[in-house]
């Protein structure tokens, strides 16, 4: 398998904990890009999204997206399983890592705009709507973590990523997430204190 990945996307964190908790290491050619942004970034002659991470399967198809990457590398490890199978239990994991998605999803028009685009030109407006949304999505991602405590899931995954990725762009977002959810932040560096496929991915 290959995997087109970036160190500072926290949708390829997610994937790059799966691998590393399965140990499938071994099983994956990394192939780094320098930015997602870049037209002329070779990742983009496989990908026609143009996104990471993307997953090539040994089949020679390519896998798009980090929770189907994430779901499909599960299912391809030996360890205990980061995604419930049935009942209330799966739909609450998917649900936690939806929101914890969406918040991402917010956010990447935000930095995007401010990383390459003169200040002139960005979409005050409409970015200050996003943040909105973010800091009520945020409360709503503490309420939810409560019931998963530290336990480890594709849920948990996600929410890990998100809290340290706005920390790693905290000068870009002009918030300071540490005095605003001081609880998640705790919980997150507790989470990399445990797991070790979470200290190893962290945003570089």
């Amino acid at each position: 398998m290959k995997l087109w990945y970036s160190t500072t996307s926290p949708f390829v964190r997610k994937v790059l904990a799966v691998i590393q908790h399965h140990q499938l290491q071994d099983k994956i050619e990394m192939l780094p890009i320098q930015s997602s942004f870049d037209p002329q970034s070779p990742h983009n002659q496989d990908n026609p999204l143009g996104r990471v991470p993307a997953l090539q399967r040994n089949c020679g198809r390519w896998l798009f997206g980090s929770l189907l990457i994430a779901e499909y590398l599960d299912n391809k490890g030996k360890n205990t399983t980061l995604f419930p199978k049935e009942g209330k239990a799966r739909w609450n994991v998917l649900a936690l890592h939806n929101l914890a998605d969406g918040i991402m999803e917010n956010t990447l028009p935000i930095i995007s705009e401010k990383m390459l685009r003169p200040e002139t030109e960005w979409w005050t407006g409409r970015h200050q709507q996003l943040m909105d949304r973010n800091l009520r999505s945020f409360a709503q991602l503490e309420q939810n973590l409560a019931e998963f405590g530290t336990e480890l899931n594709i849920g948990t995954i996600c929410a890990v990523c998100v809290i340290d990725w706005w920390a790693f762009r905290a000068e870009k977002l002009g918030i300071d997430f540490g005095k605003s959810f001081p609880n998640l932040v705790k919980w997150s560096d507790e989470m990399n204190a445990i797991y070790k496929v979470l200290a190893e991915t962290t945003p570089k």
